[in-house]
């Protein structure tokens, strides 16, 4: 099966930044909440963006504004220390970038916390298409992300793929005609187990390069 086009989730498929994220929300909810709120808690507020997350489940909405502001400062301050590099991935980005395979990102996060992470990461110039979480009125899994950047690329459904660490993510995928992955290539992340039944399952970036290989070698 060779890909033309593949399409990645971000936060726990691109970079580890699962971490940041969940210890981010939890200092503005500490701080301007006043509540304590633990990991799977943070994580079952994923969807919208960022800001979303912190207006629609804050209790003290008075707050709201100075607790976004937290939020992004600590998202840029900390992000070196708890989301780090990852050479793997960025020997991914580079060899689909090689091949000119079309690669684009659609992510729940909000375009300005993408920014600072495709900044730090030095995946500036890899992707032809990014869609955040700002981008759509309805998050995963709707596929209106996934379905948009098909149209930008003219993609063919049968050529393609929608990348993520998350079942919402292979949902997405599904309803938008395309083949799915799931991956646990990273430290953490979102789901454990993907009753929506993607294509493959990858634990290693190295299974994604294998099948690459694989069909460059064939053509």
């Amino acid at each position: 099966m060779e890909f033309k086009t593949v399409l990645f989730d971000f936060d726990g498929t691109l970079a580890n930044t699962l971490p940041l994220t969940i210890y981010g929300m939890q200092e503005v909810f500490r701080k301007y909440d006043g509540r304590t709120v633990g990991d799977d808690g943070i994580v079952a507020m994923f969807g919208p963006p960022e800001e979303g997350m912190i207006r629609n489940n804050f209790q003290h909405q008075e707050n709201v504004h100075d607790a976004i502001d937290l939020y992004y400062r600590i998202y840029e301050k900390e992000h070196d220390r708890l989301a780090g590099e990852n050479p793997n991935i960025v020997r991914l980005l580079h060899e689909l970038h090689r091949q000119d395979i079309q690669t684009g990102v659609i992510t729940g996060k909000s375009r300005r916390t993408f920014q600072i992470s495709e900044k730090a990461l030095g995946f500036k110039g890899l992707f032809q298409s990014v869609v955040t979480g700002d981008d759509v009125d309805i998050p995963k899994p709707d596929p209106t992300g996934v379905r948009k950047t098909l149209e930008k690329f003219d993609a063919n459904p049968e050529s393609s793929i929608y990348i993520g660490d998350s079942n919402t993510d292979i949902m997405a995928g599904k309803s938008a005609g395309i083949h799915t992955a799931a991956v646990q290539w990273l430290p953490v992340s979102q789901s454990h187990e993907f009753p929506a039944g993607p294509d493959f399952i990858w634990k290693k970036v190295d299974d994604f390069l294998n099948l690459l290989d694989k069909n460059r070698s064939k053509a």
